[in-house]
């Protein structure tokens, strides 16, 4: 496991980042309806992004 020191700003950077890139990686999914495999692709990484939100809110809830 690896360990990362990040200030409450960063932090709360990290996470606005991060809900940037949930809707448009949503917005992505809706545009790349007749490919299957990177919908899969793209289906993944919001789960992934919606994971390190939850540790975010989870460091930081007052972020949530």
């Amino acid at each position: 496991m690896i360990n990362l020191e990040v200030t409450k700003d960063e932090l709360e950077l990290l996470k606005m980042l991060l809900e940037r890139e949930h809707v448009n990686t949503r917005i992505e999914i809706h545009h790349a309806r007749m490919s299957f495999e990177y919908r899969d692709f793209l289906k993944k990484r919001v789960k992934e992004i919606e994971g390190l939100l939850d540790k975010i809110c989870t460091i930081l809830p007052e972020a949530a």
